[in-house]
């Protein structure tokens, strides 16, 4: 289990100051209405959502599906993905640095938890999980999260669960009509900022959008100190264009991200040691053929085409002191600069007919993963007694193939919904080292079944409910074929004969709809168990020269269970919500506890319109308890005191805009999250400003 390598995005606080926004939001039904200002941030509606995705009839009914739309994410100001969701119970980020963020769910964290971006992959090949920082925030829509191993509908990786980010907006209108959109923000706590701006146009047949944005932060600055090597900078644009030809729809998309200088405060020492991202980077191409559904129970088709390049750029520095009898005699100081690029390209069709969806995928990913590096010995007169340049590869030139097709659908009988589905997925990986490789070449195909079912049965308001899954995860790339020095001190080698993971959860709940007159909007509890083999970890194989050598190894037997509970309550104009979470994590090998899995977590939010005091007044309170994490033993580097937190917000309409003022840590507590290497942010002042103004020149004069 102990295999959280990755990192994390932090909000770091300060004054943040976002100008104005123009964006008209586009809705089917406002199509014939005229074009004014949107309250699009402060439109809460509740979180929690029991149902089947939009756009999809084949949906579950049974276990839990969190989904979270704008008006909710951008509460309390966040700048990162990962501060916006880390309110969704068993969800917890790993972080060591403000930008770097890998997911955690149900007590599985990397590669365990499949990341989508408008139903594509976000991978960096870099073998840790998904980087949530490649989206920016300012395109996000919607995220929905769905724990519970998910193999049955997307194959390898989704053994946790699936987490998908959501940036698309309509934009097809029954009028031709424009709208900009401008964002900026500003901190005078750490220099945090961004600035993003957004160009729509719709009509009935075609739709245009060109967005871009820029962003950065100076540095961490948390309730007690300053992390220096904590900041970055980073740019995002995107153009994306649609059409509609009869019942046919094409939908094609062009996005880039890249973050640069990327510290990882986490890997810092007080000798000097160092780690960060020169860049990290990701240009996709999406494009999507689709035929609706023309008639309720009749046929839907969609082709989605996509083709991805992912680099990562990862540079450290890492100096020893070496001592003879009690003596200092020497520093020796390790510099690795690793650049690893990854290629990915995938055919996924699928045809919906009522209930029932028929879907398959093709992928092909490729790899390469060369290392520079140089140790330098000086001895304590300041002089260099050893010096030495090597290339090495991170990860040689490899390749996998992913084959997959799969069956889901619901019948329905007695006021029961059986609901499940099966995959097939058969994945060949492949390499072919070059001269300095440590590795011969390979060539392995892992094949596997995923499958999963649930069933549910409304009696009234109220739903009790089932569900069973199963997953894999096979060994990536980088865990086959990997040769690295990691942190100046030590051998990471891969392992060809690495078995994929594999998984069985159980969940059984309840959840309802409105109930008790409307005083209670939708409510869930659930208890889920999850037992995961096979899980691969670093494990120590021998020591040579002096550097000890670890390897990719099949060894780890956990079993993760624990209980969620979430609700949506309405008294008047108080709209509060509640949302806990109780992880428990056994490793059944030595049959201790687990400590990199969360700890239980209580969240309480409350949000009161105030129109009577400001136009569109609202204020929110939000107030976070997580629990202590410790280990059997009494010490490990993940445990956690407990600690409270708190966040504040105020917003208003004002000439003709909307203002927004955000406080979070609001009693500058300092605390690490669960699965944290570094605190968070100490208390952060956040005033935003957004404007949706429409564009009527670009309509036609008669519709003006």
């Amino acid at each position: 289990m102990k295999t959280y390598t990755g990192g994390v995005a932090v909000v770091v606080g300060g004054l943040v100051l976002a100008a104005a926004t123009w964006a008209p939001a586009v809705l089917a039904d406002e199509a014939k209405q005229p074009l004014r200002m949107q309250d699009t941030v402060t439109v809460l509606k509740p979180v929690t959502v029991q149902g089947q995705r939009a756009g999809e009839t084949a949906g579950r009914s049974s276990g839990t599906t969190v989904r979270m739309d704008r008006s909710k994410l951008v509460r309390f100001a966040p700048a990162t993905v990962s501060d916006a969701i880390v309110a969704i119970p068993g969800v917890d980020m790993s972080k060591t640095g403000p930008w770097a963020s890998h997911v955690s769910m149900r007590g599985l964290s990397g590669e365990r938890v499949l990341v989508l971006v408008d139903g594509v992959r976000l991978q960096t090949g870099r073998g840790h999980g998904a980087q949530t920082s490649l989206v920016s925030m300012d395109r996000i829509e919607t995220v929905e999260a769905t724990p519970g191993a998910g193999g049955a509908a997307n194959g390898s990786d989704a053994l946790a669960g699936t987490l998908e980010l959501s940036t698309h907006r309509p934009l097809f209108a029954e009028k031709a009509r424009g709208a900009l959109t401008l964002n900026a923000r500003r901190s005078d706590v750490g220099g945090e900022h961004s600035e993003f701006a957004r160009f729509r146009w719709m009509s009935p047949i075609c739709g245009l959008e060109l967005s871009g944005g820029t962003g950065g932060l100076n540095e961490l600055v948390t309730p007690d100190s300053t992390y220096a090597h904590s900041g970055y900078r980073e740019q995002d644009v995107a153009a994306r264009a649609a059409m509609r030809l009869g019942y046919v729809t094409f939908d094609y998309e062009h996005s880039m991200h890249a973050s640069y200088k990327v510290g990882l405060p986490a890997f810092q020492s007080v000798l000097g040691s160092d780690a960060g991202f020169p860049l990290v980077a990701r240009d996709a191409d999406r494009f999507e053929f689709g035929i609706p559904q023309t008639q309720p129970g009749g046929p839907a088709a969609k082709l989605l085409l996509v083709q991805q390049h992912f680099r990562t750029h990862y540079d450290e520095s890492v100096i020893n002191e070496r001592y003879v009898r009690g003596r200092l005699v020497s520093t020796a100081q390790a510099e690795s600069r690793s650049r690893i690029a990854m290629w990915s390209k995938s055919v996924q069709p699928s045809v919906t007919m009522g209930d029932f969806r028929l879907f398959g995928e093709w992928r092909r990913e490729s790899t390469t993963g060369p290392n520079y590096g140089d140790s330098t010995v000086r001895n304590t007169l300041g002089e260099v007694t050893y010096h030495e340049s090597r290339v090495t590869e991170d990860v040689p030139p490899a390749r996998r193939d992913v084959w997959g097709a799969g069956l889901s659908g619901a019948v329905r009988y007695l006021g029961a919904r059986l609901d499940g589905g099966l995959r097939w997925d058969r994945m060949h990986s492949s390499t072919s080292p070059s001269s300095f490789s440590a590795l011969p070449a390979s060539n392995i195909t892992d094949e596997r079944v995923s499958g999963e079912a649930g069933l549910g049965r409304a009696f009234g308001a109220y739903t009790p409910y089932v569900h069973v899954a199963s997953n894999f995860r096979a060994p990536n790339l980088e865990e086959r074929y990997v040769t690295m020095l990691v942190h100046g001190g030590l051998m990471v080698f891969g392992n060809p004969a690495l078995r994929p993971e594999r998984s069985l959860s159980t969940e059984v709940g309840v959840r309802t709809g409105e109930a008790f007159g409307g005083k209670l909007t939708s409510a869930r509890i659930s208890a889920y168990r999850s037992d995961v083999e096979d899980l691969i970890s670093i494990r120590y194989v021998t020591l040579v020269f002096g550097v000890p050598r670890f390897e990719n190894q099949n060894i780890d037997r956990a079993r993760l269970e624990g209980v969620e509970a979430q609700a949506d309550m309405r008294f008047g104009r108080v709209q509060p919500s509640v949302a806990v979470a109780f992880p428990r994590g056994t490793d059944r090998n030595t049959g201790e506890p687990i400590s990199d899995l969360g700890a239980a977590r209580a969240t309480f939010d409350v949000r009161v319109p105030a129109p009577r005091f400001v136009p569109l007044g609202t204020v929110a309170f939000r107030v976070r308890w997580t629990d202590a994490s410790r280990t059997s033993r009494g010490e490990d580097v993940l445990a956690r005191p407990a600690f409270w937190t708190a966040s504040a917000e105020a917003g208003m309409t004002a000439l003709a805009a909307r203002w927004t003022l955000a406080v979070r840590n609001l009693t500058n507590t300092r605390f690490y999250e669960p699965l944290s290497f570094i605190p968070e942010p100490g208390r952060s002042v956040t005033l935003s400003v957004r404007r949706d103004v429409a564009l009527p020149w670009l309509s036609p004069t008669k519709d003006r």
